[in-house]
């Protein structure tokens, strides 16, 4: 595999209704998932950079999908710590010679993203409308999930916004991988009596892998109704 200027960092692109899509990451432990007509199954990624664009090759068994991803945005740092994000769009080719287009996103840290915490969540989630939804959240070690530190932004075109209070929920299995969550995001000066001053998420599981500290899976999102792909990576110490 191949860096990408930054160590750490999260790669994901995919189309819920095509039901293909691939997460590349390194947080310390590298690691990929594939999905494809055969559910999510763990990868391996080469991931090259050069100019604007990127091309992430992940296989898994004989399945391989190759992404060319051209840049919709500039890098966009994000206000809470050392996190900048591209959106991009993603030109995806599979084996069987099937082509279709989405949404991409790549996160990167200048340090490591979960120094001194016991948990650190990244969720992205394409959201329509050209807009990506991008959620974190970090937590003392043996702090509860309530507890942890959370934000979350809008990223539509070039601009960016934070939002006040982000809420994140999650089931998990019996081995502790999410299988479903939830988000509650409130805007700035939200009137709370209001519930369509929130953006809403519910996701579903469309399956995961675990390397190292990682539980990484592709979940089908509905945000406000719209439906589309997204990443939830959890890291527990």
């Amino acid at each position: 595999m191949n860096g990408t200027g930054s160590r750490w960092f999260v790669c994901g692109f995919g189309d819920a209704a095509a039901g293909v899509g691939g997460l590349a990451w390194d947080l310390g432990d590298p690691g990929a998932l594939l999905l494809s007509e055969d559910g999510v199954r763990p990868a391996t990624y080469s991931l090259e950079e050069g100019g604007d664009a990127a091309t992430i090759e992940i296989t898994a068994g004989d399945a391989t999908i190759e992404a060319t991803l051209s840049p919709r945005t500039a890098e966009i740092p994000l206000p809470d710590g050392d996190h900048t994000i591209v959106v991009y769009i993603a030109d995806v080719d599979t084996k069987d010679r099937r082509t279709f287009q989405c949404a991409g996103q790549i996160s990167r840290w200048g340090a490591e993203p979960f120094e001194g915490a016991g948990t650190f969540r990244h969720l992205a989630i394409d959201a329509g409308d050209e807009s990506l939804l991008v959620a974190e959240a970090r937590g003392e070690p043996g702090a509860d999930h309530g507890e942890e530190r959370t934000g979350a932004w809008l990223i539509r075109g070039e601009d960016e916004s934070r939002f006040e209070d982000a809420f994140i929920s999650t089931q998990y299995d019996g081995e502790g991988h999410p299988t479903r969550f939830g988000l509650e995001l409130w805007p700035e000066e939200a009137e709370r009596a209001s519930r369509a001053a929130a953006t809403r998420v519910a996701a579903s599981s469309l399956g995961h892998v675990k390397v190292g500290g990682a539980s990484a899976g592709l979940f089908r999102c509905q945000t406000d109704g719209v439906l589309g792909l997204g990443s939830y990576l959890l890291w527990r110490r």
